[in-house]
């Protein structure tokens, strides 16, 4: 039987652990971020049977703007049900279930970035609209990466990656700091440039990057311009640009060039960004060296009237909440 879900996630975490092992989510993991999120709530249905919990849909409420008005809106994530369950129509009925109470929570929509499983019926049975894609751009820093999935050893071209790392220069005084204080000043060119985005407030930033019960980030900020860093020791030492707020195209050309030498000086192999597909700034990254790597559809629920043609921000702040 479906119904919205009112615990306090322990009872959720063998789900989790059983049908998405890799997201390693543990209890300190899933109150972080269903129940300490900036709106302090959260919007999940589950699906029960003979007492065990054998499926779910969750939304994680966010502040968006929206020209000029900040709406509530929810970021779809963690859908999964239990291998021997699915094939029955439950992930249909906790999504319905889903979208009819986020219409009595007042969300403005639901957005998400489904797997090529849940991409059709997201579309074709529920309604969703497919409003573009996120791009994920790597800059290798030796041939690890290759190595590791060619399973060949290309180490011996690295002298050649470390000779192009002196040639990497930046102008800005980028300072470390840790905290998100002062933020307002940093989205000018959010403002300027985009009609609505993810609301990137003090609340948001320090819940998202400063109080994660587990990944650590690198802050960096000059008078003008704010991005985050993050180093992930995975099957290869992958370097993460994961937020940046900034002036001007030139500002971000500028912190991608910092961005990769502080990630040389910190022996990575793998550079990534996330961003839009079609932003004005890919252009930049592509005059940088980047490779086009792979992308997720971006989705959308409109409960309220949302013009779907509006030029939109979002980059991996808003991708991944784990």
């Amino acid at each position: 039987m479906e119904k919205i879900y009112k615990g306090d996630g322990e009872d959720l975490i063998p789900l989790f652990s059983t049908v998405i092992p890799d997201l390693d989510i543990d209890i300190n993991k899933w109150r972080w971020k269903y129940l300490n999120n900036p709106l302090n709530e959260n919007l999940i249905a589950v699906y029960e049977e003979d007492g065990k919990i054998v499926s779910e849909e969750a939304i994680v409420p966010l502040k968006f703007f929206y020209k000029g008005d900040i709406l509530k809106v929810g970021h779809s994530v963690d859908s999964m049900t239990l291998e021997e369950y699915r094939g029955k129509g439950i992930f249909k009925k906790l999504a319905l279930l889903t979208l009819d109470e986020g219409k009595k929570r007042g969300y403005s929509f639901f957005y998400g970035f489904p797997n090529p499983n849940s991409k059709p019926i997201y579309l074709n049975k529920l309604n969703w609209k497919l409003i573009g894609n996120i791009r994920r751009w790597l800059f290798p820093l030796n041939l690890n990466f290759l190595s590791t999935r060619m399973k060949i050893n290309l180490t011996f071209f690295d002298p050649v990656f470390k000779i192009g790392k002196g040639l990497i220069k930046y102008k800005g005084e980028y300072v470390k700091v840790d905290d998100f204080s002062g933020i307002d000043k940093y989205l000018s060119y959010l403002y300027k440039n985009y009609e609505m985005f993810i609301l990137r407030d003090e609340d948001f930033l320090n819940w998202r990057y400063l109080k994660h019960p587990y990944y650590k980030y690198d802050i960096f900020k000059d008078s003008e311009n704010l991005f985050v860093l993050r180093i992930k020791k995975l099957d290869i030492k992958r370097g993460s640009i994961e937020e940046f707020l900034i002036k001007d195209e030139s500002s971000f050309s500028d912190i991608i060039n910092f961005s990769i030498k502080y990630f040389f000086d910190n022996d990575i192999d793998l550079v990534d960004i996330w961003i839009k597909e079609g932003d004005p700034l890919e252009k930049i990254l592509i005059k940088k060296g980047f490779i086009p790597y792979n992308k997720k559809p971006i989705i959308i629920y409109p409960f309220d009237d949302i013009d779907l043609n509006r030029k939109y921000f979002i980059n991996f702040s808003d991708l991944d909440i784990i």
